[in-house]
């Protein structure tokens, strides 16, 4: 039925914009993402070697459920293991955004502006912008 539409068929000026968009768009994920552990972690009074060592003691755990009754200075209160799992996913998540960032800056970085072709009548050499053929995830990614 679609046989004849070049929708995954993108130029260089068109993909780089995309992917510049979908750069600032993770960014700002990221940004948001640490602004929510900073808010959980000044509210539970959670400071980094406190973090550290419930992220120990969390990922020691054999059981899903826990009790942390037992975490050692108990004049800044009992910090629920639910917190604990949140930062974790969170950090997890802002770790696979950083390495995606990484990924569309590195072809950013290597995205041809020319190629070079042969002239199919005359053959000879000229130059023109590249095409980019992308997968349906790949144009769903960036938005197309």
């Amino acid at each position: 039925m679609f046989d004849s539409v070049r929708y995954n068929t993108k130029t260089t000026p068109e993909l780089r914009e995309a992917m510049q968009k979908k750069v600032k768009e993770i960014v700002a994920r990221i940004a948001d993402r640490e602004g929510r552990m900073k808010r959980i972690r000044d509210e539970y009074q959670i400071d980094a070697e406190r973090l550290a060592a419930l992220v120990i003691q969390y990922q020691n755990q054999d059981s899903d459920f826990v009790s942390y009754q037992s975490q050692g200075d108990s004049t800044r209160g009992v910090v629920p293991a639910g917190v604990i799992a949140n930062i974790i996913s969170e950090r997890e998540m802002i770790d696979s955004e950083r390495g995606q960032i990484r990924k569309m800056e590195l072809v950013l970085r290597n995205l041809p502006e020319t190629e070079l072709y042969n002239d199919p009548r005359t053959g000879a050499v000229k130059s023109r912008q590249p095409l980019h053929k992308l997968t349906d995830d790949e144009l769903e990614f960036l938005g197309f």
